[in-house]
C-alpha cells in the first residue's frame, strides 16, 4: 500500500475550492453551472460538497469514453455551441495532447502549488489522483498469485498450459488505457516484451471497460487481471465479490494519474475554475475516496517500493506517435495469432 501524504498548505490554509478572486466566485454563480466531460461515473460526492460550497451552481457531468472526450472537445472547440468546461479522463496521454495542442486554459491555482512536479504541467494539465496498477485476482481460482511481472513470467513459461485463458487485461488496440500501460511497461521492464507475448501466446481476455474485466474475473473465467487498478479492485471486493485480491508486484508497479483541465472554449469558466480548485483542496480529495478513486493527496513519491509514476507531461506523447503505435501493436497481434504453445 502506498503511504499517505499529509497535505500541505502554501501561505495559510483556505476553505476548500476558495477562489484566489472572490471576483471569480462571484463570476461563478452567475455563470450557475459546470459541464464534465469524464470518463467515469463515480464522483457524485465531490459534485455535492462542491454544490454545498457553492449554493446555486449546479455540476452537469457527461460520461464518454477518453477517446469520445478528445473527439468532443475537439469537435466543440472548432464549432460556435462549445458545451464542455472540464475535461476529466484517465487516458493521461490523450489529455496531455489536448493540452499540448492548446484546448486547455493557463490557470493558477492556489490548491495546487503544493502539487507534486509531476502532476502538474504548464499550468493547464492537472493529475487528481494517483492509482497504483497491478494485479487483481480471484482468490477463489488463484490461491497463490505471482509477486511480481518476473514470476508472473516464469509461470507462463514453466507451466503454460494452466494459464490458458487465465489472464484478462485491456484490449490495447481498442483501449487507450490499455495501450498507455502496454506502452509503460516497455518503458520500465527490460523483459516487458517477453512478458507481453507470454501473455498474448496464454489466449487472455481482452476487454475495454475494466467492468467487463472484472465480472469476468469474478465468475473465475480468468484468475488473474493484468494492470487493473487497486481503487477498482477494492471496491469490487468490498461491494461485489470478497475473492477479489490485489497486489502491487514486487519489482516495480505503475501510479496513473486522471487527469483535468479547463478547456479554452468553456462557456462557464469561472465556474470551472472552481471546481477544478475544489477537485484539488482537501475536502474534494478526500471526498473522491466515496467514488472509489485514490486521492492524489494521498500518496507520495516514497510511498511503496518499486512505484514508478507516469508524468503528466510531454513524455506521453510518445504514445501517440503512429509510426510506434502501429509497431507496437504489430508485435502484440503477431503474438496473439500465434496462439498458445
Amino acid at each position: 500500500m502506498l503511504a499517505a501524504a499529509p497535505a500541505l498548505c502554501l501561505g495559510g490554509c483556505r476553505l476548500p475550492g476558495e477562489a484566489q478572486d472572490p471576483w471569480v466566485a462571484r463570476a461563478a454563480k452567475r455563470e450557475g453551472e459546470v459541464v464534465i466531460y469524464a470518463n467515469n461515473d463515480v464522483a457524485g460526492a465531490v459534485a455535492e460538497g462542491f454544490e454545498r460550497r457553492n449554493p446555486g451552481l449546479k455540476v452537469r457531468f457527461r460520461e464518454l469514453s477518453s477517446v469520445g472526450i478528445r473527439d468532443a472537445i475537439v469537435s466543440e472547440d472548432r464549432g460556435s455551441r462549445p458545451i464542455a468546461d472540464i475535461a476529466w479522463s484517465t487516458a493521461m496521454d490523450l489529455q496531455v495532447k489536448l493540452v499540448n495542442d492548446g484546448y486547455a486554459q493557463r490557470l493558477r491555482l492556489r490548491e495546487a502549488q503544493d502539487l507534486p512536479p509531476w502532476a502538474v504541467w504548464r499550468d493547464r494539465g492537472f493529475a487528481v489522483t494517483a492509482e497504483p496498477v497491478g494485479f487483481a485476482y480471484n482468490a477463489r481460482v488463484l490461491a497463490e498469485a505471482p509477486q511480481s511481472h518476473a514470476a508472473l513470467l516464469r509461470a507462463l513459461h514453466e507451466d503454460p498450459k494452466a494459464w490458458r485463458g487465465q489472464i484478462a487485461l485491456y484490449d490495447p488496440e481498442k483501449s487507450a488505457v490499455g495501450f498507455m500501460y502496454l506502452s509503460a511497461d516497455t518503458q520500465i521492464y527490460p523483459q516487458a516484451w517477453e512478458l507481453l507475448e507470454a501473455i498474448a501466446r496464454s489466449g487472455p481476455g481482452l476487454y475495454v471497460p475494466g467492468g467487463a474485466i472484472m465480472r469476468r474475473l469474478s465468475s473465475g473465467e480468468h484468475r488473474l487481471a493484468y494492470n487493473m487498478t487497486l481503487t477498482y479492485a477494492d471496491w469490487w471486493a468490498r461491494n461485489r465479490d470478497p475473492n477479489i485480491r490485489f497486489l502491487e508486484p514486487n519489482d516495480y508497479h505503475f501510479a496513473i494519474s486522471s487527469v483535468a483541465f479547463v478547456t479554452r472554449a468553456a462557456p462557464h469558466p469561472n465556474a470551472a475554475r472552481l471546481f477544478l480548485g475544489y477537485l484539488l483542496s482537501d475536502e474534494g480529495q478526500r471526498l473522491l475516496t466515496a467514488g472509489r478513486l485514490r486521492p492524489l493527496r494521498n500518496h507520495t513519491e516514497d510511498g511503496s517500493p518499486g512505484a514508478r509514476h507516469i508524468r503528466v507531461g510531454p513524455a506521453l506523447l510518445a504514445n501517440l506517435d503512429q509510426a510506434r503505435r502501429a509497431d507496437m501493436l504489430a508485435r502484440w497481434r503477431h503474438a496473439l495469432a500465434a496462439g498458445p504453445a
